[in-house]
């Protein structure tokens, strides 16, 4: 774990990174925007919040998150370009 500590223990698979690309080109009057390209989910079988007090306890957690999720979020690709992670580890 200590070894993605610099990345919040996220991911990103190259399918959807070409999704988010994708978005990107084709969003109309985008301009310069600067997103988190992150899955959804942390690289742990352990919850989060569980995760975060085992490897990260001096770190503040900041909002609620769900049992899986992200530290480093993605909600701005969401919330602007659409963006829905076709591509969990969990389930392929």
């Amino acid at each position: 774990p200590s070894k993605r500590r610099r990345d919040a223990w996220t991911y990103m698979d190259a399918r959807d990174l070409g999704q988010i690309v994708d978005l990107c080109v084709g969003k109309d009057g985008l301009g310069f925007q600067i997103f988190n390209a992150v899955n959804d989910n942390i690289v742990s079988e352990l919850p989060t919040a569980e995760f975060l007090r085992k490897h990260a306890p001096n770190i503040p957690v900041t909002r609620a998150m769900d049992a899986f999720e992200g530290p480093i979020s993605n909600r701005k690709l969401r919330d602007v370009l659409g963006f829905r992670q076709e591509h969990d580890w969990r389930t392929q």
